[in-house]
C-alpha cells in the first residue's frame, strides 16, 4: 500500500489538536511536503509526528535523558547551555519545603542534611550560630548566582548546594 504525501500528512493533522500544531511545527511539516524524495520525504514525516505526539497540547515536551553517546564531547557553549536550561527548570518551583530526615556534620563543619523527600544538601560554609534538628521544617529557595538558601525554624538561613 503506498501512502502519498497529502494523506499522510492529513494522518498526522487528524491525530494532532489544531492547538498543538504551533508554527514551528507547521513550518516543518512544510519542509517535509517539499521534499522530492519518498524515503526522505517519509522519514521527515515519521520525525515530526513523534516530536508532536511527545509534546501533549498545551504543555512543554521534557526533554529525555541523553544517552551516553549522546553526552560524549558536549562541552563548552553546548554544556553550558544545558546546565543554563537545568537551572532554569530547578527555578520554576521558587521555593521547597520539606522536613529534615537526618542530619551529618562532617569533619570540616559543614552539615549534610537529607530531607524527607531522598534529596541531600550540604552547607557551603560552616555556621556555628546556624542550627538545626531532625524533624525540623525547613524552606529551600533559590538565592543570588544560582545559589541555593536554607531556612530552618530558626531567623538563621545557611547557603546550600544539592549533592543528591
Amino acid at each position: 500500500m503506498h501512502i502519498t504525501k497529502s494523506s499522510w500528512l492529513a494522518v498526522i493533522v487528524a491525530a494532532m489538536p489544531c492547538s498543538a500544531l504551533a508554527d514551528d511545527s507547521r513550518a516543518a511539516l512544510r519542509a517535509c511536503r517539499a521534499e522530492a524524495d519518498d524515503a526522505k520525504r517519509l522519514a521527515c514525516y515519521d520525525r515530526e509526528a513523534d516530536r508532536m505526539l511527545a509534546e501533549p497540547a498545551g504543555t512543554a515536551a521534557q526533554t529525555p535523558a541523553l544517552t551516553p553517546e549522546e553526552r560524549f564531547g558536549r562541552r563548552g557553549n553546548m554544556a553550558r547551555d544545558e546546565k543554563d536550561k537545568e537551572k532554569a527548570e530547578a527555578r520554576e518551583l521558587g521555593e521547597l519545603n520539606a522536613t529534615v530526615a537526618e542530619i551529618w556534620t562532617r569533619s570540616d563543619g559543614l552539615m549534610k542534611i537529607t530531607l524527607d523527600n531522598g534529596q541531600v544538601w550540604s552547607q557551603n560554609a560552616p555556621d556555628p550560630f546556624f542550627r538545626l534538628r531532625t524533624g525540623d521544617k525547613v524552606k529551600i529557595q533559590p538565592g543570588a548566582l544560582g545559589s541555593f538558601i536554607l531556612s530552618g525554624p530558626s531567623k538563621r538561613s545557611t547557603r546550600v548546594t544539592r549533592i543528591q
